[in-house]
C-alpha cells in the first residue's frame, strides 16, 4: 500500500514561484547577444608604482596600471589618462595613453607611465583617473 502525503496547497505554490524564478534567471533573455558583441569598455585601477626622481639629475616617474575590457571592434582604441597627487614633498604627477580594443579584450592588463616629474616620490598617491572620456572616483594608493 501506498501513503500519500498531503501538502498544503501554499507550499506548492511557493515552490513553482521558486522554479519559475530559478528559471527565468538562468534563462537567457530572447535575442541577447553575449556581452562581448555589445561594445563593453570598463577599467579597473589596481596598482601605482613610482620611480622616485634623485634631483637634480633624475625626475621620477609615477605608473598606473590594472586590468580593462573593451569589446569594440578590432583596429579602435579607448583613452586612459590619470593626473595624481602626491603630498610631503607635493608632486602632481600625470599620464596618458590609448588602449586597443577588440573581441577578446576582457580583464586585459594596463599600464600607463607619466611623465617625468622632478617631485615624484614613494609614498600615498591619490590617483584620478579617466578613462573613455569618463572621469572615474579618486582612489588613494601606495606607490
Amino acid at each position: 500500500m501506498f501513503r500519500y502525503a498531503l501538502v498544503p496547497r501554499h507550499r506548492i505554490a511557493a515552490v513553482a514561484v521558486c522554479l519559475a524564478a530559478s528559471v527565468a534567471m538562468t534563462a537567457p533573455a530572447v535575442g541577447a547577444a553575449p556581452a562581448a558583441a555589445q561594445g563593453v569598455k570598463s577599467v579597473q585601477l589596481q596598482w601605482a608604482e613610482a620611480w622616485p626622481a634623485d634631483p637634480p639629475f633624475r625626475s621620477g616617474i609615477l605608473t598606473v596600471g590594472g586590468v580593462y575590457t573593451c569589446t569594440e571592434p578590432a583596429d579602435t582604441s579607448v583613452a586612459v589618462s590619470f593626473n595624481a597627487l602626491q603630498i610631503m614633498p607635493l608632486a602632481m604627477p600625470s599620464g596618458s595613453g590609448t588602449l586597443p580594443c577588440g573581441p577578446g579584450v576582457i580583464d586585459a592588463p594596463w599600464q600607463v607611465a607619466g611623465f617625468p616629474d622632478p617631485d615624484v616620490h614613494s609614498g600615498w598617491t591619490n590617483v584620478f583617473l579617466t578613462f573613455d572620456g569618463q572621469a572615474l572616483l579618486p582612489q588613494q594608493l601606495t606607490a
